[in-house]
């Protein structure tokens, strides 16, 4: 009767894909932050994996954990002087 009394719409598969470009694009930008720091590629790859492990560490491995090396990749070979 009421809105408040509603359970509000939640359309699960397009957030779990928000989520996981969520999740990409933080990649993204701390591989991006520390390439300017001047990081090697392999010792972002490293910290990066560490650093989703560690984030995931009480729950099931999530998806773009085995997308770090190519996300770093990509960032690495967009920004190539």
């Amino acid at each position: 009767m009421f809105i408040w009394d509603e359970k509000p719409k939640t359309d699960f598969r397009r957030a779990k894909e928000q989520r996981r470009a969520m999740y990409k694009k933080e990649i993204e930008e701390r591989a991006a932050l520390l390439l300017r720091l001047g990081y090697k590629a392999r010792d972002v790859k490293a910290r990066l994996h560490k650093s989703v492990d560690w984030d995931f560490d009480l729950q099931d491995v999530p998806d773009h954990a085995s997308e770090v090396d190519r996300i770093v990749d990509d960032v690495y070979k967009r920004n190539q002087k």
